[in-house]
């Protein structure tokens, strides 16, 4: 997911410190439209804050490089609204853009979405400004006719609620809906480190929006409490990889959904790092007792190359103990980190 380095420390909190208000995380977001990107997505240009919508205001408007318009909704999770008014303000913000003309769009902006039109146009590289201002002017206002607008709510933290809520309408509606959590941890005095994560994404991410809602909310579970050190990543409807920074992409820990049990574990191509694969069976004697409330536990070498340590659990257990039991899991890195260290992991 994005990440920004504003400031140039050198050592990471390990627990997010807290936005002041809603306006210091708008204008983080504002400043810095890559937090809002999802992959897939292309690039978003921020034409502005406090945009006139209705009766209120929309906290960001922006246009990614097609042409689409997005609407942002910043709260922050100490906000006394509740979910249902938090949905409510953003999708009465998409029904009253798509009642807006471009020119009426323009002169809500004071101007400014024209100004983005024109510098997306000049930009270096275009060979034909004059074609790409029309075709950009011409695929917004389709856009805008068609109501299709992406909508994202950002926050700093969500609760279990929303997001069960938001998926609902994420997946049973033609809507592009994100919901989107950014945190900030201090690595100097003035200096801060910024993580985004979609917890509900659009069409930009199918694998994302497929999964099932109790693989999502122990994945979120899991963020809440995992060091920085380590990142979440979808592969498919039933599968989230855990990457450790500074390893290689094959030895990782991992989420898996079977539809009956949930599974957390690690798994290495053994090939390329035997050390790492010998070590898993040491590894499952070892947290036989620290990982409870298992179903089973399974030790498999597959012929795809892969050796694998997973830990079961059963529908009945509690999506936050799963997550704990990932955390516990994840502490293993350490002796993992020294096996890559000495070569040939």
């Amino acid at each position: 997911m994005p990440a920004i380095r504003i400031g140039e420390g050198s050592e990471l909190a390990q627990q997010p410190e807290p936005f002041r208000n809603e306006y210091e995380l708008q204008e983080i977001l504002a400043g810095h439209p890559v937090l809002l990107v999802d992959r897939g997505d292309s690039a978003l240009v921020t034409i502005c804050r406090e945009f006139p919508l209705g009766n209120r205001f929309a906290d960001i408007f922006l246009m990614d490089n097609n042409g689409l318009p997005v609407i942002v909704e910043v709260k922050l999770a100490r906000n006394a609204e509740s979910r249902h008014e938090i949905i409510g303000q953003l999708c009465d913000s998409l029904s009253a853009m798509r009642n807006l003309t471009p020119d009426e769009a323009n002169a809500r902006s004071g101007g400014l979405l024209e100004e983005t039109f024109q510098s997306m146009a000049g930009a270096e590289g275009e060979e034909n400004p004059e074609t790409r201002l029309a075709l950009v002017k011409s695929t917004f206002a389709s856009y805008l006719r068609a109501g299709q607008i992406r909508g994202i709510i950002v926050l700093d933290a969500a609760p279990d609620d929303l997001i069960r809520e938001f998926s609902y309408l994420n997946e049973h509606s033609d809507l592009d809906l994100r919901l989107l959590v950014v945190e900030r941890y201090r690595l100097g005095r003035n200096e801060y480190f910024y993580h985004s994560r979609f917890l509900v994404s659009g069409e930009a991410d199918p694998e994302l929006k497929g999964q099932r809602l109790r693989l999502r909310l122990i994945v979120e579970k899991f963020s809440k409490m995992k060091p920085p050190i380590f990142s979440t990543c979808a592969i498919g409807k039933e599968s989230v990889r855990v990457y450790r920074e500074g390893w290689p992409a094959a030895v990782h820990y991992k989420f898996g959904d079977r539809g009956d049990s949930i599974s957390i574990g690690i798994q290495v191509r053994h090939r390329e790092y035997p050390k790492v694969a010998d070590f898993l069976s040491r590894l499952r004697e070892h947290l036989s007792t620290a990982i409870t409330k298992t179903q089973r536990v399974e030790l498999v070498a597959d012929p795809s190359g892969w050796t694998r340590l997973q830990f079961f659990f059963g529908e009945e257990i509690d999506p936050y103990q799963i997550a704990q039991s990932m955390v516990r899991l994840c502490r293993t890195e350490k002796d993992i980190s020294t096996l890559l260290q000495e070569g040939n992991g």
